[in-house]
């Protein structure tokens, strides 16, 4: 019975890594952490005030997205109530005080009305690229960062403070994670063929939420 039940379990999961191959492939996932710009330290000061920007996804600005309640919970905990949102930053007559949107790669028409319409500090940057656009973009900062033939999922997350009134960057940090595949493989002992590591590749979502993990990790 045991061994009926083991068999039907290896058949299932077959067809489903055949139908659903990015979701069930069970690859180990690579990543690779950069320090653009790196200050270790967060103003703590009571009274310093941060916004946190929608990350962008593809370079494109959504009002919200999987990741923001992330970002925000991990700033919130580490800034308290000195967090706040483009929704929550209002005048006392409750009219958003950003109705624009905001670039990561700020431009100087931003950081003036950024300096001249709000008393923020820092505003907290985001952005996910895929490996496609990383390797479609003729962007020399890019080149590190482009993958190699085989890549089955990944992603390169983008994380930076900039300092509104000092016009600088506090932090800017960038982690890449890479899938790929590999005809060494073994699906029935769950590892490659050379090695005995175990693989974690669940699915595209997973790895941009740990990269971050990876990011926020090294934030003090």
């Amino acid at each position: 019975m045991k061994k009926s039940i083991v068999i039907l379990c290896t058949l299932l999961l077959s067809s489903c890594a055949i139908i659903f191959p990015k979701v069930f492939q069970r690859k180990p996932a690579n990543f690779s952490l950069e320090n653009l710009w790196f200050n270790t330290q967060l103003d703590y000061h009571k009274n310093a005030r941060y916004l946190l920007n929608t990350t962008q996804l593809s370079y494109n600005a959504f009002r919200s997205d999987a990741y923001n309640e992330q970002l925000l919970n991990f700033i919130s905990k580490k800034l308290g109530n000195n967090t706040l949102t483009r929704e929550t930053y209002k005048t006392a007559d409750g009219k958003i005080i950003i109705p624009f949107k905001i670039e990561y790669d700020l431009t100087k028409e931003n950081i003036e009305l950024l300096q001249k319409t709000t008393d923020l500090d820092y505003v907290i940057l985001s952005k996910i690229l895929t490996p496609d656009l990383i390797n479609k973009s003729k962007d020399p900062q890019y080149d590190s960062l482009k993958y190699r033939s085989g890549v089955l999922a990944g992603s390169v997350v983008f994380f930076k403070i900039f300092d509104i009134k000092n016009n600088n960057v506090l932090i800017e940090m960038s982690c890449k994670s890479s899938v790929y595949d590999d005809e060494q493989f073994n699906f029935d002992t769950n590892s490659y063929e050379k090695d005995t590591r175990i693989s974690t590749y669940k699915s595209e979502d997973q790895l941009i939420k740990k990269s971050f993990k990876r990011i926020f990790s090294r934030i003090e």
